[in-house]
C-alpha cells in the first residue's frame, strides 16, 4: 500500500497577520522614545532669565544685574577665565557699533570670577584695572563674584570653555545668546535682534 504524504496546508490568513504584532510593538516603541526625546529637550531649552547679582564695576560704581544696567537692552559678555580676552575682544566692535547707533543698547564685559572674600575682590578688580588702561573703559567692566557652576546651571551654560554673549533686558529676559567669538553669522543675528528688540512696556 503506498504511503501518503500528508502536508499541512498554509493558513493564508495567519501567515499574513504575523507582523502586525511586530509592527505595533515598533510603533509603541517608537513612541515612547518620540516622548522622552522631547521631555530631554525641553530640560535642555536654555532658561530665559538672567539671576540678579550686585556687583562693582571697574570704576568702582555698584551696579545691580539686569536692572541697573544702562540700556533697554543689553550685551552682556560673559568670560570665564583671563586668556578668553581675545574672544571677548572679537565683540567689541560689533558692541560698540550697535551701542552708537541704537541709544538704547550698551554693552558690558562681565568677567565671572569664583566667589571670594572682599580682599580677594579688591586685588582681582585692581588687577582688571591695570589691564584694561583706558579708564572710560572702566564703567563698562563689570566683575562678577558667584558659585560658578551654580552660575552656568541657572543661564543653561555647559563649560566655561568659551566666552557666552548674552542680549538681556532690565528685566533679565535673555533675548538673545552666542557662544565663542564673534562670526558674521553671530554679528549679523545680533544685528537683527538689537534693532528687533523692544524696550519693556511701561508698567512692567
Amino acid at each position: 500500500m503506498p504511503f501518503e504524504v500528508c502536508v499541512a496546508s498554509k493558513d493564508p490568513v495567519r501567515e499574513r497577520g504575523w507582523w502586525l504584532p511586530v509592527f505595533m510593538a515598533r510603533l509603541v516603541c517608537a513612541a515612547v522614545c518620540a516622548i522622552v526625546c522631547a521631555i530631554s529637550g525641553a530640560t535642555q531649552t536654555h532658561p530665559s532669565v538672567f539671576p540678579v547679582i550686585s556687583a562693582d564695576a571697574l570704576d568702582k560704581q555698584r551696579v545691580t544685574l539686569p536692572a541697573g544696567l544702562e540700556g533697554q537692552n543689553n550685551l552682556l559678555l560673559l568670560s570665564f577665565a583671563r586668556d578668553q580676552a581675545n574672544q571677548v575682544d572679537t565683540w567689541t566692535a560689533i558692541g560698540q557699533a550697535l551701542q552708537h547707533t541704537n541709544v538704547s543698547f550698551r554693552a558690558y564685559r562681565i568677567p565671572v570670577e569664583e566667589r571670594e572674600n572682599a580682599l580677594f575682590r579688591w586685588w582681582a578688580n585692581a588687577s582688571l584695572r591695570s589691564e584694561e588702561t583706558d579708564p572710560e573703559l572702566w564703567h563698562w567692566v563689570v566683575p562678577i563674584y558667584v558659585e560658578k557652576a551654580s552660575f552656568r546651571t541657572q543661564l543653561g551654560i555647559a563649560d566655561e570653555k568659551s566666552v557666552v554673549a548674552l542680549l538681556v533686558d532690565r528685566s533679565g529676559r535673555i533675548l538673545w545668546r552666542a557662544t565663542g567669538a564673534s562670526t558674521p553669522q553671530s554679528r549679523a543675528s545680533l544685528e537683527a535682534a538689537a534693532s528687533g528688540a523692544l524696550p519693556p512696556a511701561r508698567g512692567q
